[in-house]
């Protein structure tokens, strides 16, 4: 069978102390085990019955062996069989009595339930048997006042045991208007403060409501007659209830307390409540019936004390004190309880009351009181506890504790049970306990007998565990080892025993490895709206599983979500994007496994700028004084270092806040002086290291009035535009400086020579003035001063204007030029006449100069000497000088130059012209270099002259060197004649690359080189092509596709095609890029065969045929007309012989206009050329074209063309002895030199370096 209620507990185990009880767990397995009596009924303290009702008692209990009831009445046996019209209830000890006897067995009555092991006691019951309750026959007097005198209605209903409730109706059945003048009393008495004509009414009825019998009785109607009145008086208020005297209040713990105060009075007094020694308690305390009743709920002892009512109208007040006083029915302090205990043991049955007055306490055993119980030497009664020493198996009993004072009864059972049980361990045997080292660990053993077994725990090692002084054992058997070591694994043995029986069993212990963060993560200060990164790196051990790791913000979880990027958690890392001032806080990884976790915290700091500062207030302290006053707003982690007031101009500038001032960022203040006629607004915003915050809201707008302009306008200057005026300007003031609505400008001025004249005035709106007839460049005293309707500005400052300038007539003298070097000279002048003749202000001079050609240019072409006109250069010194280093010029050049002063009118006359030669320099850069492969271990070389010769030149240095040779080595270098312009370069590494550097030197050196790159590796002509198919084909086009076999440069080729039905020669189409992949063949006839062939350059520079295939347009072939001239063989002699005409014209102009350009050559020297490599011969060239040279990326013009010149005359005609120089207006050349560069084609002689001509 199941345990009984009360013994089916879990284990509570005390094996120390008298009184300890146990309680016998359900694991211990046993089936057939008595129990003491225990009451789960029991009838209630009081029952009032009426002539209707039973009277039923209930009694009832559990135990085993089964319960036995009996009851008492008036402290006597109750027998029910010996009174007809009694029974109990069936299985149980309810006591029924029939109605007809209630009344005759009134009484005390105790229900007392019994079986072997004791008895358990019922609280007294009190049984009242009442009759019906009516109303007795009275005869009802009409109640008669005066309007304005206070009325009583009485209701008196019968008594009862318990009271009725009250209500008042009329005859209709309607509830009587209550009201603060109107009101029932806790009496039950209908209570008039003051009685109105209208309170006539004859049907007062007052109904008495007794929920026992379910009874509701009325009192005869009651008649009320109120007669008016027309001398009413006003009275102070009187109190009705309660009467004095009335004795204390006595309220009852944990009850509810109603005092009343119901006052008469004309006008209808108020009535408010206070307390004397205190407030009234808050949350408890209520006001009802028109505050004329105060309800305290919940009683407490603190309650006592002195509560005052206080009824007041116009006439006065009048006061009632309730002296209340707080007791209480008894009360558990600690209720003895029930006990399972073992022989030899000692039992404690606490029962502790409290109460006012003092409860008294009385002990019974069993029902019978402590003092007629047997066995009195082993128990007694200390400090209100039952103690019961030395138990034995046949001490089990059921005691009582029993408590009462004049407000109540208090009654408790409970049993104390001997047992005798052998030793039983409920832990399950061979238990593995996990845990992580230098953690606790708890081993539990729970141990179960009567008496209380002895629990002794074994190491694995087979020693008392308690030897350790890691080790502790709890009372109820459990072993606490800590902090545990890895060492400590193992099984270990519990083992219990008493003076009947043992037990053992064995737990296992296993310790992992602790969870420890290797890396924990770091704290950060980010600037708002950055993406911050945490890592945490935790290790665990491999035995534990599941393990994870988790972050924390706040302590509250952080998961990603679908609908928010802000967190990203991936492996070790959470990622936080676009960081803001919310997201501070600290930021926590906890690495986890089932028996343990550590975590490691990071603060999150979040910086920027300020936020914006709140209650900005403007307060007027002065005349156009202000004081600002704001209070600073958030610094998001970085104090303010600055406050910057933005100032807003309503009248002129509406909607522009610009800065007016800064504060440094510990002063929430700023004082400002506005200016006249303004409507101003101002905010303020905080700047910190990273940058201004939001700007606050702004001021509320303030004005101020009207006043004269506090300056005058700057910026004032008097110049002519023409050469009779004087034209007068200055900067206008702002409109925030007017001062008023709008400001003007009195201008003033007066001539300085030849005698100080008079002052003339204008008054104007704004500059400029222009005055008239004026001298030229006469000086003037000027002064522009601000007006408005408010008054003057201060008095102006005069300056000094002149009127119009024109051009100088003086020139600069004595010029002169100083030779630097062969790019720089230094010139000098001076200037004559004095300022009159200047006409204006000196604003400096300019050098003119011009080129006119190479040094001994003209001597050598015999050539008539340049005209002076041109575009010079010009230089400009501005001011007062007396000299000028001229820079930038062409070494060996003939230059002349002239000085011209200029004022703000322009330039005067020019100075006398100076010519001068600059020296010999070294040459620029040849002008070309073409590197071309001729063999598998040859390069031929050809360049061309320096541009800019800047001098005779006297030969061509050549260095070279492999690519892939160490930088370290020293190159190869070759020296030409000037004449020479190619070479060829033989014995060379095959398919090696070589860099080339070529400088042409003068008789001052080389001058820079010009660097180039040869390569020997053959370079492909033609294209290799994979396939080739015709892809679209239409009357009159077909396209062709091709892929290349592998990848290559870009070739280019000819598409040519003829016609298989009609006898044509080849005719090319166009050129196609090998790396297109496809091309369109056009024009084609519809309906005709056609043969198509693809035609490029080898290495030979010959025009060879890679692919040939035919192709078939659609449609059908529209035939032409036969017969036409233009196939006639006559037309084609005419045409051909015409283009020959034709071509013969153009050579011979060609040769005439090539000879007209030059001047014979007076002096040809001859200089044999002394060369380590040997010069190449024209046709060594010959065979390539120019579609060789440009797929070898040079410039164009093949080797091959270039041979003419490579033996040329040398004269300097030949190269652009007549050359027409042009100039920009600031002297940059804008011309080229013209004439022919090289000779006649046979030409192929070595040229004297002595008469090599420069290049321009």
């Amino acid at each position: 069978m199941a345990l009984p209620r009360g013994l089916g507990l879990l284990l509570l185990l005390a094996l120390g102390g008298p009184g300890a009880a146990i309680t016998i767990p359900p694991e211990y397995g046993l089936h057939e085990l008595l129990q003491p009596p225990e009451l789960t009924e029991q009838p209630p303290e009081q029952l009032v019955v009426f002539p209707s009702d039973d009277v039923v008692l209930k009694c009832a209990a559990t135990g085993n062996p089964p319960v036995q009831y009996r009851w008492t009445r008036e402290d006597q046996p109750f027998i029910p069989g010996e009174h007809p019209g009694v029974t109990v209830a069936p299985g149980k000890g309810t006591l029924v009595i029939n109605a007809s006897l209630a009344r005759r067995l009134q009484g005390r009555y105790r229900c007392f339930a019994a079986n072997a092991l004791g008895t358990a006691l019922s609280l007294e019951a009190r049984v009242i048997a009442e009759n019906t309750p009516q109303w007795p026959k009275e005869k009802v007097m009409p109640v008669e006042v005066e309007e304005g005198d206070p009325v009583v209605l009485a209701c008196d209903p019968p008594k009862s045991a318990v009271p009725p409730k009250i209500y008042w109706l009329n005859s209709r059945i309607v509830h009587i208007a209550q009201d603060a003048r109107v009101s029932m009393g806790q009496d039950g008495f209908l209570y008039f403060a003051n009685a109105l004509a209208g309170d006539s009414h004859s049907d007062y009825i007052c109904h008495a409501h007794y929920l026992g019998p379910r009874t509701i009785i009325q009192k005869e109607p009651l008649d009320l007659r109120v007669a008016p009145s027309n001398s009413v008086q006003s009275r102070r208020p009187r109190l009705v209830v309660p009467q004095n005297p009335q004795p204390p209040h006595v309220a009852l713990r944990g009850g509810t307390l109603v005092l009343e105060c119901i006052a008469e009075g004309l006008p209808t007094p108020v009535v408010r409540w206070q307390r004397l020694n205190g407030p009234l308690p808050r949350g408890r305390a209520s006001l009802e019936n028109f505050n004329k009743t105060l309800r305290l709920r919940a009683v407490e002892e603190a309650d006592d004390g002195e509560y005052e009512c206080v009824a007041e109208n116009s006439q006065g007040q009048a006061r009632h004190s309730h002296l209340v006083t707080v007791e209480a029915a008894p009360y558990w302090v600690r209720r003895p309880q029930s006990g399972v205990f073992g022989p030899g043991e000692t039992a404690r049955l606490d029962c502790l009351v409290e109460g006012k007055p003092r409860p008294r306490v009385a002990w019974r055993l069993n029902g019978v009181p402590i003092e007629e119980a047997p066995g009195a030497g082993r128990w007694a009664v200390r400090e209100g506890a039952l103690v019961l020493s030395r138990l034995e198996p046949n001490d089990t009993l059921v005691a009582q504790c029993e408590a009462h004072n004049r407000h109540g009864r208090l009654l408790a059972n409970a049993f104390v049970y001997v047992v005798e049980l052998p030793v039983k361990i409920l832990t399950p045997d061979e238990t593995l306990y996990t845990v992580v080292e230098n953690q606790t660990v708890f081993l539990h053993c729970r141990a179960f007998g009567a008496p209380a077994p002895t629990v002794e725990w074994l190491t694995p090692g087979l020693e008392p565990a308690l030897q350790d002084d890691r080790a502790f054992v709890f009372t109820n058997g459990t072993l606490r080892l800590g902090p545990a070591a890895r060492g400590d694994g193992g099984p270990f043995t519990c083992r219990a025993h008493n003076a009947h029986s043992n037990a053992s069993v064995v737990a296992h212990l296993d310790v992992k490895a602790a969870t420890w963060i290797e890396v924990p993560p770091q704290s950060v200060t980010a600037k708002k709206g950055e993406t911050v990164t945490f890592r945490c790196v935790a290790a665990f051990d491999p035995g534990l599983a599941p393990r994870g790791l988790e972050w924390r913000w706040d302590g509250r979880l952080l998961r990603e979500t679908a609908d928010s990027d802000k967190y990203s958690l991936t492996g070790d890392t959470l990622t936080v994007a676009g960081v803001d001032y919310a997201d501070q806080g600290t930021f926590s990884c906890r690495a986890w496994t089932l028996l343990d976790a550590v975590e490691a915290e990071a603060q999150l700091r979040v910086v920027g700028r300020p936020g914006p500062v709140r209650d900005l207030q403007v307060l007027e302290v002065g005349e156009r004084q202000v004081r600002l006053t704001w209070t600073p707003g958030d610094e998001h982690n970085s104090p303010v270092e600055k406050f910057v007031v933005e100032e807003e101009e309503g009248i002129f500038t509406p909607g522009r806040f610009v800065e007016r001032l800064t504060v440094p960022g510990e002063q929430p203040w700023a004082p400002l002086t506005l200016s006249p006629y303004g409507r101003y607004r101002f905010r303020v915003l905080a700047a910190n290291a990273y940058g201004r915050g939001e700007p606050s809201a702004p001021s509320a707008p303030i004005s101020t009035p009207p006043a004269a302009p506090e300056r005058n306008p700057g910026g004032v200057k008097g110049e002519g535009n023409e050469t009779n005026n004087l034209v007068i300007t200055w900067q206008p003031l702002a409109p925030g400086e007017w001062n008023a609505a709008e400001v003007r400008y009195r201008v003033q001025w007066r001539a300085l020579e030849p005698a100080l004249g008079r002052w003339r005035e204008e008054t104007v709106g704004g500059p400029p003035v222009v005055v008239g007839g004026t001298p030229t460049f006469s000086p003037y005293e000027i002064r522009v001063q601000a007006v408005n309707d408010a008054g003057k500005g201060p008095e102006p400052p005069i300056i000094v204007g002149y009127s119009g300038e024109d051009l100088p007539l003086v020139y600069p003298e004595n010029v002169g030029v100083e030779i630097l070097n062969s790019t720089s000279v230094r010139v000098r002048w001076s200037l004559a006449g004095g300022p009159r003749d200047l006409r204006g202000h000196l604003r400096g001079f300019r050098v003119l100069y011009w080129r006119e050609g190479w040094v001994g240019e003209r001597a050598r072409r015999q050539a008539p000497p340049a005209p002076p006109g041109g575009h010079p250069r010009v230089l400009t010194v501005p001011g007062e000088a007396s000299g000028v280093l001229l820079g930038g010029l062409r070494p060996w050049s003939r230059y002349r130059l002239q000085v011209v002063v200029f004022n703000g009118r322009g330039d005067g006359p020019p100075s006398d012209e100076i010519r001068f030669d600059t020296p010999e320099g070294v040459p620029g850069p040849p002008e070309e270099l073409h590197v071309e492969r001729v063999g598998e271990t040859t390069l031929a070389l050809e360049w061309k002259r320096p541009q800019h010769p800047n001098g005779i030149l006297t030969g061509f240095l050549l260095q070279y060197r492999q690519v892939n040779q160490t930088e370290g080595g020293l190159p190869y270098e070759i020296s030409f004649p000037a004449g020479t312009l190619n070479t060829t370069l033989g014995r060379l590494a095959p398919r090696g690359r070589y860099r080339f550097a070529l400088r042409a030197l003068t008789r001052l050196g080389p001058g820079p080189a010009l660097l180039r790159q040869g390569s020997l590796l053959p370079e492909p002509v033609l294209p290799v092509l994979g396939s080739v198919v015709v892809g679209e084909v239409g009357e009159d086009f077909t396209v062709l596709h091709w892929t290349l076999a592998h990848p290559q440069a870009n070739i280019e080729f000819e598409v040519q095609y003829m016609s298989k039905t009609t006898e044509e020669p080849w005719r090319t189409s166009g050129r196609a890029n090998s790396s297109l992949g496809l091309y369109r063949l056009g024009d084609l006839r519809p309906g005709t065969s056609y043969r198509v062939q693809f035609v490029g350059r080898n290495h030979s520079g010959e025009r060879v045929a890679f692919w040939e295939s035919e192709v078939q347009t659609n449609g059908t072939l529209v035939p032409s007309p036969a017969g036409g001239f233009a196939t006639e063989g006559w037309f084609i002699g005419f045409v051909s012989a015409v283009v020959l005409l034709l071509l013969l014209l153009l050579i011979l102009c060609f040769i005439k206009r090539s000879k007209g350009g030059k001047y014979s050559v007076k002096d040809k020297e001859d200089t044999q050329v002394d060369s380590e490599a040997r010069p190449m011969k024209d046709e060594t060239f010959g065979e390539y074209s120019d579609g060789e040279e440009k797929a070898s990326g040079s410039s164009g013009r093949s080797l091959g063309a270039a041979g003419a010149a490579l033996g040329s005359d040398d004269s300097l005609a030949g190269y652009g002895g007549s050359a027409d120089v042009q100039f920009n207006e600031d002297g940059s050349f804008i011309g080229q030199y013209s004439g022919a560069r090289g000779t006649a084609a046979g030409s192929s002689g070595p040229a004297s370096p002595s008469a090599a001509p420069p290049l321009d």
